[in-house]
């Protein structure tokens, strides 16, 4: 199988090389091949999620996109996250076709993913993976499906996610929650009492639950009166 990679340069022309070309270099720092649209078919539209950990937009294709999105952008490895820089055109043949990935990310190992994602939380189909992992495998990145599961964790993780901002990070704020809820104790009736300014140990809270920091009952509802603790602490 013939494998190319398309993807923009510095001057912002489309260039196409083999993958060995591109590892080690810094991909998912490269400008977004093409702007994001919505699933052809589908009644979706693009959608901008903001991550924690490039303070850039990620477009999105969907709101199920989104998620994904915004599954890994809590995800503890991932240092960076961006809509992708690039495709992979591939012929067999007189078969050919392109896979276009969901995402580009790099792991705080240094370990750079291409992550796919198929709509309405379909796997990708087996040429989708054949073609990503072969790329993968010349290239030095390891191919992932980015997931957004479902139900209350979805729910939960959505609603720490608006606080997931640097407006709400304080480290001096931090020390004091995180000790404050060395044991499981209510989320509000805590931070309210805790010696912060009005308003600061509820917002750094729900921020915390954001970086896991705090966690708490996932697959509760959660609302300003459940029990959180310290991740790692004695329950």
């Amino acid at each position: 199988m013939d494998l190319q990679v398309r993807y923009r340069d510095d001057m912002g022309r489309e260039r196409l090389c083999a993958p060995r070309a591109l590892r080690g270099l810094p991909v998912e720092e490269w400008p977004v091949l093409h702007e994001q649209r919505a699933y052809r078919g589908r009644k979706s539209k693009v959608r901008q999620w903001w991550s924690s950990t490039t303070k850039k937009d990620v477009g999105c294709r969907s709101r199920e996109h989104a998620y994904a999105a915004m599954f890994l952008d809590r995800d503890p490895r991932i240092v960076y996250l961006a809509a992708p820089s690039l495709q992979v055109e591939w012929r067999e043949g007189k078969r050919a076709g392109v896979v276009n990935p969901a995402f580009m990310a790099r792991t705080v190992e240094g370990q750079q993913l291409l992550c796919l994602h198929s709509p309405a939380g379909k796997e990708p189909d087996d040429q989708e993976w054949s073609v990503a992992r072969m790329t993968g495998v010349e290239a030095g990145w390891q191919v992932e499906v980015a997931r957004a599961p479902g139900g209350q964790l979805r729910r939960n993780v959505y609603i720490v996610s608006q606080f997931r901002h640097d407006e709400f990070a304080d480290e001096g704020a931090r020390a004091v929650l995180l000790e404050a809820f060395a044991r499981p104790r209510p989320l509000s009736r805590v931070a309210d009492a805790v010696d912060l300014p009005p308003g600061q140990g509820r917002a750094c809270s729900w921020h915390l639950l954001w970086t896991q920091d705090l966690t708490t009952h996932w697959d509760e509802p959660l609302t300003p009166d459940s029990v959180v603790w310290a991740a790692g602490a004695a329950v």
